[in-house]
């Protein structure tokens, strides 16, 4: 390993790369001049409350067509119950041809209330070499509270990307998933053809160009952590050199209950330029809806 270098899994989304740095202290690869921007803003922060359902003397609603009509349709039905309950999975890899996979992987459980807005996320994060450590999240007010292991409560903005990389927030995330929704593909699923798919894929983008698609932000935002450990440990490749190989975001909405969300999914591929091959780094991340949440979310008092 590299003099000076110590490489810490963050949660499911910062990667062990030990395996990286062993390579490059044994290769002597010279260091080279990168590109970096700052993250983009989290979406909680930006949630804005839907229109309730109309009354039931008001005329039906027309049904949507479009991916835009169906995410306006599914901000309704979440936002007309007092909160969600929402179970939680992520895995994160990065991948050296000749070398052992470096891997995370995380399970946890969401409640997220909406009048007021607030967020629980309790879960374990669990290494690929069977390390394991809880983490506690909270979004109260906008901030964010982060609590991993024994260390002390972790505090700042939804806009700072290390408290954003921590919060997964599917009501929010179906809130900035309009800004781009008409490029979705929209489709039926379920027992037949009752359900509604909507899906937006990506591939091909150079990190540079991914940092200004609306659809990418996160995944670029969620992939720096891993990139900023890589570079690190001395992997030199430019944002222009790093590409994205494969993205897939899904949101499967229950046409039952107003087009509720019932699971949302986004998985990314990069590729990372390094001696003749690519390192590959990959996330996956699974929301799936479980129901109202009746409770209320409460900051503990040694957070405060």
């Amino acid at each position: 390993m590299l003099p000076g270098i110590r490489i810490c899994p963050r949660r499911h989304r910062a990667v062990v790369v030990a395996l990286v740095a062993v390579a490059v202290a044994a290769s002597g690869c010279s260091p080279s001049d990168g590109k970096r921007k700052s993250a983009r803003r989290h979406p909680f922060s930006r949630t804005t409350q839907a229109q309730p359902e109309p009354s039931v003397t008001s005329r039906p609603a027309p049904k949507p067509r479009t991916a835009a009509q169906y995410v306006a349709r599914a901000r309704q039905a979440m936002a007309a119950e007092k909160g969600w309950t929402f179970a939680l999975r992520g895995s994160e890899s990065a991948v050296m041809r000749g070398q052992a996979p470096s891997s995370a992987t995380f399970a946890a459980t969401v409640h997220r209330t909406t009048a007021p807005e607030a967020l629980q996320q309790t879960g374990t994060i669990t290494t690929s070499k069977g390390a394991r450590k809880s983490e506690v999240v909270y979004v109260v007010d906008g901030t964010g509270y982060v609590k991993e292991g024994g260390k002390a409560w972790k505090k700042g903005p939804l806009s700072d990307p290390d408290i954003a990389n921590d919060v997964e927030d599917p009501v929010a995330e179906l809130d900035a998933f309009g800004a781009y929704a008409k490029s979705a593909k929209v489709s039926r699923t379920g027992a037949g053809g009752g359900d509604v798919r909507l899906q937006v894929t990506a591939s091909g983008w150079q990190l540079s160009a991914a940092r200004s698609r609306p659809a990418l932000k996160k995944a670029v935002r969620e992939v720096e952590p891993a990139l900023a450990q890589l570079r690190g440990a001395g992997v030199r490749a430019t944002d222009g050199q790093i590409t994205l190989k494969s993205f897939t975001e899904t949101w499967d909405l229950d046409t039952a209950h107003g087009y509720r969300l019932t699971s949302h999914r986004y998985a990314f591929t990069f590729l990372v330029p390094f001696q003749g091959g690519d390192i590959t780094v990959s996330q996956e991340v699974r929301a799936d809806n479980r129901g109202v949440f009746t409770g209320s979310v409460a900051l503990p008092s040694d957070a405060k």
